[in-house]
């Protein structure tokens, strides 16, 4: 499970998130959408453990990020935007060193970077891929194990179509385990036909938040009730975020996932 309890998270007196509360159950799907500097990589990146929050709790799997970051970690795959890891880095060294982490056998290792198609690229660095391929490599090591929580960070950047459908399938797979997935993307395709619920942010702010059948409603975007992957979703976002900056650090209707 993934939940945050009225977190925010200030700079210098200038509020990056505004207070933001979310449950995220185990197999459900939810997804950040919203322009940059909207706050979607701050709320994970605290999640994470990566910053501390400046107000608010968050719990990945019951675990407390701040006060229980180790064990939060634990069972925890996240992809940032921007890995941290030096581009000196050979890929084994990184695949052994999240195999003991996550007490997993190499041969899950080996396989989960082979259907990446860089199995041949063990002693490889880093620096020595291109963009997309430091992508899935890095994506195939946060799937890896029994993980109770996943967090994506704009997943499919610098990927072609075939590494888009990875990310696709890495969700769905996750899912499918029971992990609780919190991921954001501007590609709103993904977020159409995968997402249970989609929070949409604008400088900060959760904007509206729920299934998107609900967001279409708030919006005033008519909604036939057709396949998710084909809705007028690209409507739908920029009718919520043009009111969102309009409305300035007011919140909108909040639309949650299990209203009537």
């Amino acid at each position: 499970m993934i939940r945050l309890e009225e977190v925010y998270k200030s700079y210098g007196g200038r509020m990056a998130l505004a207070p933001f509360s979310l449950d995220v159950a185990p197999g459900e799907v939810v997804a950040l959408v919203g322009p940059n500097g909207a706050g979607k990589s701050t709320t994970l990146r605290v999640l994470a453990g990566a910053i501390r929050p400046s107000g608010g709790r968050a719990w990945i799997g019951g675990h407390d990020v701040v006060a229980e970051t180790a064990a939060a970690r634990r069972r925890l795959g996240y992809l940032p935007q921007r890995p941290g890891v030096p581009l000196s880095t050979v890929i084994g060294d990184i695949a052994e060193l999240v195999a003991r982490v996550r007490n997993v056998e190499w041969s899950e290792v080996a396989a989960s970077l082979e259907n990446a198609g860089l199995g041949d690229r063990l002693r490889s660095t880093l620096g020595e891929l291109s963009g997309g391929q430091r992508q899935r490599v890095m994506l195939a090591l946060a799937t890896l194990g029994p993980i109770t929580a996943l967090l994506l960070d704009e997943p499919n950047i610098s990927l072609d179509s075939d590494g888009s459908e990875e990310v696709r399938l890495a969700i769905r797979k996750a899912r499918e385990r029971g992990a609780a997935i919190l991921f954001a993307s501007h590609h709103l395709y993904d977020v159409a036909a995968l997402a249970d619920r989609i929070s949409v942010m604008v400088e900060g702010v959760v904007v509206a938040q729920g299934a998107l059948p609900l967001l279409a409603e708030v919006a005033g975007v008519p909604w036939n009730g057709g396949e998710a992957a084909d809705p007028p979703i690209d409507r739908i976002y920029r009718t919520l975020v043009t009111r969102g900056r309009t409305a300035g650090k007011r919140r909108l209707s909040l639309v949650r996932g299990d209203a009537a």
